[in-house]
């Protein structure tokens, strides 16, 4: 059972949908869980909610019903960073259900800050906590699921801080993201923005920093080299400059412009020995080999996007390493050549 359900739980959505099954299993632990009264427990898994013409929409993860009025909700961020839309909508729905702020919770795997999370929302509750409600549950699949779930989440967190070569699934990633973001966004130097979206147009796990210069901006980026492939792939943090237009061309001759600076290895060389350990071919310049790549072929970036090197990091760099690396990067961007 232990190694069918790590299979099943791959997604924030899986993770949703057990606890559902859980409440429909026995709606007790969630009552207690919810402070809520007696009465019949029911629960709504994606409830599309809108209050009026041109007012934002969304799908609420969790509606909890007490004898069939909406009580409580719950959004869950197991991974994914919060955004401000898909509140403003939750927010004008439950003011119209009647549902207090105090019964509007915001749920993560621990009690780490959730990027872009509304301040008014509970934060309670976590993933661990509502799972640990069913310890006692009267319903035997109910708690041996909950205990089974509650071991796999503890590999997640673990997975999440250690060897990068080590997480199984993209979730320990968005974890252990989540967590730098928060730890290098603390400390990094005035004037640097966050994405606090925190995934790619791919939609992997993705941390975006940038600063603004008199040429444009100048970015720093961490994901997995080929998120498409999963966990099998090393870490790489994109050094990149972008113009006003992020057209190709232009961006591609503002590298021009700052090719040495914007190598992998004069990064290197301005970080020391501690980053310098962290990095797969420090001395390399890190752009691309390949002719006749798309746009200018020396460069790693995106169409629309940044144009720069590859910092490809060792395979077991854990997060501690991860938040050096990456803090560095932060640190460099502000050494951007000036005219």
């Amino acid at each position: 059972m232990a190694y069918g359900l790590t299979r099943l739980l791959r997604t924030e959505d899986d993770w949703s949908d057990l606890l559902c099954f859980l409440a429909e299993l026995d709606p007790e632990p969630l009552r207690s869980a919810l402070r809520m009264a007696q009465g019949t427990i029911t629960v709504r898994r994606e409830v599309r909610v809108k209050t009026g013409r041109g007012t934002p929409t969304g799908r609420v993860d969790f509606v909890v019903l007490l004898d069939g009025v909406a009580r409580a909700l719950m959004e869950m961020k197991l991974g994914a960073g919060a955004h401000g839309e898909q509140f403003a909508a939750y927010n004008a729905w439950a003011e119209a259900e009647g549902i207090p702020a105090a019964d509007r919770h915001l749920v993560g795997p621990n009690a780490d800050p959730i990027s872009d999370g509304p301040r008014t929302w509970s934060r309670r509750l976590t993933f661990g906590s509502l799972l640990d409600s069913w310890n006692s549950s009267s319903d035997d699949l109910a708690r041996q699921l909950a205990a089974r779930a509650h071991q796999q989440l503890v590999m997640l967190e673990a997975e999440a801080t250690g060897p990068a070569n080590q997480a199984s699934i993209a979730l320990s990633d968005a974890l252990r993201l989540r967590r730098l973001a928060r730890l290098t966004r603390d400390a990094a130097p005035e004037g640097t923005e966050f994405n606090l979206r925190q995934h790619s147009k791919m939609g992997a796990p993705n941390i975006c920093a940038w600063r603004e210069t008199e040429d444009g901006y100048v970015v720093a980026e961490i994901q997995r080299l080929q998120p498409r492939r999963g966990t099998n792939s090393p870490f790489e943090i994109r050094i990149m400059v972008q113009t006003p237009q992020a057209t190709s061309a232009a961006n591609g001759s503002l590298a021009d412009r700052h090719q040495k600076w914007l190598a992998r290895n004069n990064f290197v060389q301005h970080a020391g020995p501690s980053v310098r350990a962290l990095v797969k071919d420090p001395e390399d310049d890190g752009f691309k080999k390949k002719p006749g790549a798309k746009g200018h072929p020396q460069y790693y970036g995106y169409e629309g996007g940044g144009h720069g090197s590859s910092v490809v990091l060792q395979d077991t760099v854990d997060l501690n390493d991860m938040v050096t690396a990456f803090s560095a990067v932060l640190e460099y961007l502000t050494t951007y050549p000036k005219h």
